[in-house]
């Protein structure tokens, strides 16, 4: 049985993408080993119109999935720097797409040092 959570987020995708490779540049022991960060999408209005039940107005959101099941242990910690790196304002979680998995305390988002990208990619 597969285990995912979904981060719904209300960082614009450029800044979670970023949010997203400094969690696995800071924690590699937890992140493609025992979390893999997907890599965010458009929530599309039915993502949305879930992550508002959630209480989150979210421009995008990403799976994690859990890979060892042999960790589940690290899984909370895993997920609970999620919250402190995007902040509890920004980021609802939930196991599946159904159950919200509340953080264990308020966080401000963490800055990372980086600014948000603003330039747009050139295809």
């Amino acid at each position: 049985m597969a285990i995912d959570y979904f981060g719904h987020c209300a960082c614009e995708l450029a800044e979670t993408r970023q949010r997203l490779a400094y969690l696995r540049r800071q924690r590699p022991e937890w992140y493609g080993v025992v979390l893999e960060l997907h890599e965010p999408s458009d929530p599309g209005p039915f993502g949305v119109e879930i992550a508002l039940e959630f209480g989150i107005a979210a421009r995008c959101r990403f799976l994690m999935h859990v890979l060892d099941k042999q960790r589940l242990a690290a899984v909370g910690d895993a997920v609970e720097f999620v919250y402190r790196v995007f902040g509890t304002d920004s980021l609802v979680v939930t196991c599946a797409t159904d159950t919200i998995r509340p953080p264990l305390a308020k966080y401000e988002a963490m800055d990372i040092g980086e600014p948000p990208e603003t330039a747009t990619r050139s295809r």
